[in-house]
This record gives structure tokens, C-alpha cells and sequence, in this order.
């Protein structure tokens, strides 16, 4: 009878044994599963605030371009005071010159730049 106790002493303490080993491992897996989605997480937000500033930067380019190539002709007022819509804008930059005319002092990727700060500008409002 006393064999038969240790016997089912021991098994029941191996058992115990097993299950923290167990369960250790899962919180291990857990861990390591939650680290991993925080990692994801951080990584996304990274790209997003890059993202955010890389617009930032492109949209503080652009504003620079239309006053260095606007300005020496036109005296520039806030761009809400003209009231345009995109649509009216792009119309308004065609309308003003010829691009042959002025090839020599604006590109046309530089005129795209404008239109397309202006037309942002105006679709803020």
C-alpha cells in the first residue's frame, strides 16, 4: 500500500511539474506574440509620422516654389483671399502664359508643383 502512495505521490507531483513547465512556455509564447505585435505596431506608426513629414516637407517645397516663381511678377495676397476653386486655379495658371513663353523661367514639373499646391491649398477651405 505504501508503494502504491509513493507512486501516486510522485506521479502527481511529476504532473504539477509538467503543467508549470507548461505553462511557462505559453507565457514564454505570449510574451514573445505580444512583443511582436508591439513591434508591428511601432514600426507602422514609424512609417506613418515619416509619411506625415515627408508630405510636410514636400507641401513647405512647394509653397517655397510658388513665391520664388510667382512673386517676381505678381504681388502674392493669402491665397484664401482669391477664393478660387482647384478647378479655377489650374485654369487661371494656364491662362496666364504660354509655356514656350516661359520655359526659361519655370519647368513644367515646376508648374505642376504650383498647381498642385495651389489646388491643395484651396480644397483645405
Amino acid at each position: 500500500m505504501k508503494k502504491r502512495s509513493n507512486v501516486c505521490t510522485i506521479l502527481i507531483v511529476f504532473m504539477l511539474f509538467v503543467q508549470q513547465i507548461i505553462s511557462g512556455c505559453a507565457a514564454t509564447v505570449t510574451k514573445d506574440v505580444q512583443q511582436e505585435e508591439l513591434t508591428r505596431e511601432d514600426s507602422h506608426k514609424e512609417e506613418l509620422v515619416k509619411e506625415a513629414l515627408h508630405k510636410e516637407d514636400a507641401g513647405l517645397a512647394s509653397q517655397k516654389l510658388y513665391k520664388d516663381k510667382c512673386f517676381p511678377c505678381h504681388e502674392l495676397q493669402d491665397i484664401d483671399a482669391y477664393g478660387y476653386t482647384p478647378e479655377q486655379w489650374v485654369k487661371i495658371i494656364d491662362g496666364m502664359h504660354n509655356p514656350a513663353d516661359y520655359s526659361a523661367f519655370i519647368t513644367p514639373e515646376e508648374d505642376e508643383k504650383i498647381k498642385d499646391y495651389l489646388k491643395n491649398i484651396s480644397n483645405k477651405k
